[in-house]
């Protein structure tokens, strides 16, 4: 863990009480920096945004960036994968206020975004590219940052959020933030349910009326106390609870034909954190340092009738000592350097309907130097090495490099960057058996290298009115990807560092004021995926995706919005009306999605909305034989003080 941060040196404290203009925030070492000093694209989701838009579900909401591809096997709860930038799923590292999070105890160790709700999150931090050098393992398509309410204005600052739909959806969200002297506080409750839709496309002959439906509760804490002499407490606590039906291949002599299936469900999907410091910072804030200590936990388990099929068990234990140096004397430079230790230790309990009991554990430990650095008034440099070193399998180096070129008497910038990133291999790709699985415990980690390079510009249209927009290219090549080899003699498969991968693409995104009421965005991503060994492109990474939307604030009370995505064809698995296999590799049409939301602010602390998903009931499958939700409208009311 060795790393000098082109996103670590972004990470401004808001939730810590700094208030820094034109900042990227991204919590890891936390240092602050202007955004524009920056080698990387980072898309930053706000409070704001949330609630113009009406978005109440993290996989709704990283599915209007482009490059940021989500599939979700059905409706609220239901099993939803995150592929950034063409990498696979179990490539993107997601942080709750920089706590990784990923599920140890599923096969790969990737995030399910499907199981969040955005109610306790003040934003969410999108950094895209290899990050290793920053965060280590999982770290090769982007990084992404949940990032909880916490500190106010005022000592108590309560909030309230009710609204009912479609489907007999229904959610509220409660809780309250504040500064009170010493203590900066937020803490909220969420919950949400739906009857749902049919998760099984009722072109399929088996689909019939049954509703997929789900259910997540959320309750979240963050503290921070100020002792005085520079020391601080700070404190997260975070509990999620949530479940849902799902539908999979039941149908047929074989039970390999797509059909509606009545009692299966996934009863717990169950996600406990906790997070424990003690900080200190020297008068003057050229240095700080911070000792923390916790805990992930994630409990799932899936039932078929009321019968317990498949449980899953994983717990992360976590201690980390993290510090920003500024050095006195080269103010020329105004370098920022940060440095730590972390150690990590995974453990996951399984069994499994179709595999033999696993039960194991391993420790993971590192250390981390992050330096950036300005050359003259035009010239900003940024590092970073990172070393971790794993019990089963040794050590892994990675390290990044990167620049940023104001260009003089314009507002143009051009950024370039080249890093290297992996992918540890997890407890169940090393140890996992069954009677058609043998393990393989040799098993390396999967390598990255990524380049890119793009032209980023901020345009004052009028004192009112302002354009940004960002042009990049990227490039990405994985090996030792692990794929599962089949052996037809002995009729058992197993994991080997076998696949290879070529990535590459273009990023544009436009933000402008059109006037000083109505503004504009759009957002377009081309990914290249392909299998490096036998050329064919990798599933489920569209071409062409774009995003384009609009926000009108008419009068003070009054905000609608309106948003067009476009998910263009792609490769998937597929299956005939009939439910039955087809390929493994067949193209997929792309569709079309718009969604609305209006704001009318009744006085100062209260408003009422309405939102509308998928407003033209666009029939569409993403996966492929898994339905899209049809239309659905919200009503609600939000109270905020």
């Amino acid at each position: 863990m060795i790393s000098i941060s082109l996103i670590a040196l972004a990470a401004a404290i808001a939730h810590e009480g700094n208030e820094i203009s034109d900042v990227v925030v991204v919590t890891g070492t936390r240092v602050p920096v202007e955004a524009e000093r920056l080698p990387a694209r980072v898309d930053t989701l706000t409070r704001e945004t949330i609630e113009i838009e009406g978005l109440t579900e993290l996989a709704s909401a990283l599915a209007r960036y482009p490059g940021v591809s989500t599939v979700q096997s059905g409706g609220i709860g239901a099993a939803t994968s995150v592929f950034m930038r063409g990498a696979n799923a179990k490539h993107t590292l997601v942080l709750f206020d920089g706590i990784r999070v990923n599920d140890a105890s599923t096969p790969a160790g990737q995030f399910d975004a499907g199981q969040d709700t955005l109610g306790a999150l003040d934003r969410v931090e999108i950094a895209r590219g290899p990050l290793s050098a920053l965060y280590g393992s999982d770290a090769i398509g982007g990084v992404i940052n949940l990032i909880p309410r916490q500190g106010a204005e005022t000592g108590f600052a309560p909030y309230l959020d009710l609204s009912a739909g479609s489907f007999n959806t229904l959610r509220l969200l409660a809780g309250a933030s504040g500064t009170h002297g010493a203590l900066e506080y937020g803490f909220s409750a969420e919950h949400q349910e739906s009857d749902g839709f049919n998760v099984t496309p009722s072109r399929m002959v088996l689909a019939g009326n049954e509703r997929d439906g789900g259910e997540i509760t959320t309750f979240t804490a963050t503290a921070r106390y100020a002792l005085g002499g520079g020391f601080s407490l700070s404190g997260v606590l975070r509990h999620r609870e949530s479940s849902s039906a799902f539908d999979t291949f039941s149908g047929g002599p074989g039970f390999s034909q797509r059909a509606d299936a009545q009692g299966l469900e996934l009863f717990r999907n169950d996600q406990t954190l906790w997070r424990a410091g003690l900080g200190w910072a020297r008068a003057d804030g050229r240095l700080t340092s911070d000792v923390r200590l916790g805990e992930v936990r994630h409990d799932r388990e899936s039932r078929d009738g009321g019968a317990v099929t498949d449980t899953y068990a994983g717990r992360r234990r976590f201690a980390e000592w993290l510090n920003v140096w500024q050095p006195q004397g080269l103010e020329a430079l105004s370098p920022v350097i940060a440095f730590g230790l972390q150690t990590e230790r995974d453990s996951i309990t399984t069994d499994t309907a179709f595999e033999n009991p696993l039960s194991r554990a391993e420790t993971h430990a590192g250390g981390y130097v992050n330096v950036q650095a300005r050359a003259g008034e035009s010239l900003d440099l940024s590092g970073s090495v990172r070393v971790d070193d794993f019990e089963g399998f040794g050590t892994e180096t990675t390290w990044s490099v990167g620049a940023v070129w104001s260009v003089l008497s314009s507002p143009a910038q051009l950024f370039a960057r080249y890093g290297t990133a992996f992918k540890a291999p997890t407890l169940s790709e090393r140890f996992a058996s069954s009677a058609f699985t043998t393990p393989n415990p040799d098993l390396q980690p999967e390598t990255a290298t990524s380049w890119e390079i793009g032209t980023r510009a901020s345009v004052a249209v009028s004192d009112e009115r302002d354009l940004t927009v960002s042009l990049s290219y990227f490039d990405t090549e994985i090996e030792n990807l692990i794929e599962n080899v089949f052996d037809f003699t002995t009729f058992t498969g197993t994991n080997r560092n076998v696949g290879r991968a070529d990535l590459s693409g273009v990023e544009f995104a436009l933000s402008v004021d059109l006037t000083s009421t109505l503004q504009a965005d759009v957002d377009y991503a081309y990914v290249e995926a392909t299998n490096a060994v036998t050329g064919a492109p990798l599933l489920r990474r569209p071409r062409h995706a774009w995003s384009a939307g609009l926000v009108w604030r008419p009068v003070d009370q009054l905000s609608v919005s309106a948003r067009y995505q476009r998910t263009g064809s792609r490769r998937d698995v597929t299956y005939d009306d009939g439910g039955f296999f087809v390929s493994g590799n067949a193209p997929v049409e792309g569709y079309d999605l718009v969604s609305l939301s209006g704001i009318w602010r009744i006085n100062m602390s209260a408003s009422a909305y309405v939102t509308v998903t998928n407003a033209f009931d666009t029939v569409y499958e993403q996966p492929a034989a898994f339905a899209g939700a049809p239309r659905m409208v919200m009503a609600g009311v939000r109270v905020s003080y």
